[in-house]
């Protein structure tokens, strides 16, 4: 499945409405705060149709998934093509069991949990709350809607004191061209979306920190670290879709495709083919330089091309203002 899918629900009492356009979306809150009558309004749509007073509005089939606890994986390897929702009921969305079963799938999934499931690459961006919106009053129909909770998750450098620690996810390419293009900042690599927390809760006496991580595949880890910053002041955090992402933004790659592309990734990626955006936008920048021998992008070793001049000066550019500087 690819694309943006708007989803209107609504009983005579409420109404929900949102978009779907990855794989994978996560739905998060307390009690009270609108999940559970979500899947109640749905699964009595999917038993009873219209007779059950609920009107459904999607151009894909909503699919509330209540398998046999025993035979959860063929159950779910029989739907196609339609948005899944998952209530946390099921315990086995947090397993890697469940992570490979949806792997390859044509299926978006939306999971209503509290937890953080660090086997699947989810985005920071998809991860929502409910919230009652002032578009109805009582008596009238409440509406509810997705909010997300993390889209403020970006801080800005406060200061500029004498030691600043950089601290990026990646440790090939992403980490390669920070540690080189970067200068009076002391560059390290977390090795991996687990391992930021730890280094940045060992490196924050030693200066002030800014973290870089994909937020394509960051969602698992992203409240830890917010929680963590809000107890220490003096960190900023980026989180673009990816550092592949960032090459492709800077325009130092001149394609219309990959300008179309951008505007609107979820029309080209497909969830059969790439488990998160991160991934799709590796393979965008690896098939749009291939053959080239100045520019060709390979994750383990990056080309000089992108650390000089006018090239590295775009792709920084692209970082918030004042960021690392």
């Amino acid at each position: 499945m690819k694309g943006s899918h708007h989803i209107t629900l609504e009983t005579s009492r409420i109404k929900y409405e949102f978009e779907i356009k990855r794989n994978i979306t996560i739905i998060r809150g307390d009690s009270a705060t609108g999940k559970t009558t979500l899947v109640n309004i749905l699964s009595a749509y999917s038993l009873y149709g219209k007779g059950s007073g609920v009107t459904l509005q999607s151009d894909v089939p909503c699919v509330v998934f209540h398998p046999a606890a025993n035979i959860w994986q063929q159950e779910l390897s029989a739907i196609n093509d339609s948005i899944v929702f998952i209530d946390e009921d099921y315990s086995f969305i947090r397993s890697k069991e469940f992570a490979d079963s949806i792997r390859k799938s044509s299926n978006y999934y939306v999971l209503i949990t509290r937890f953080q499931l660090r086997e699947l690459p989810y985005s920071i961006n998809e991860i929502y709350g409910i919230r009652t919106s002032g578009k109805y009053h009582y008596p009238e129909k409440i509406y509810q809607e997705f909010y997300p909770i993390y889209e403020n998750a970006l801080q800005k450098q406060q200061s500029s004191p004498s030691n600043r620690i950089l601290i990026v996810e990646d440790n090939k390419s992403g980490f390669q061209f920070f540690s080189n293009t970067i200068k009076g900042v002391k560059c390290l690599s977390s090795k991996g979306n687990s391992g930021i927390l730890p280094l940045a809760t060992k490196e924050i006496k030693n200066g002030q920190l800014s973290i870089i991580a994909d937020g394509a595949a960051f969602g698992a880890f992203i409240q830890d670290l917010v929680i963590f910053s809000e107890h220490n002041k003096d960190i900023s955090m980026y989180f673009p879709e990816s550092f592949e992402w960032l090459i492709l933004k800077s325009g130092v790659i001149d394609s219309k495709n990959i300008e179309t592309i951008l505007e609107s990734p979820q029309d080209y990626i497909d969830s059969r083919k790439f488990f998160s955006w991160e991934r799709f936008f590796t393979h965008l920048l690896e098939l749009e330089t291939s053959g080239d021998e100045l520019r060709e992008y390979k994750k383990d070793v990056l080309k000089p091309f992108y650390l000089s001049g006018k090239v590295r000066e775009a792709i920084l550019a692209q970082l918030p203002e004042g960021f690392v500087e």
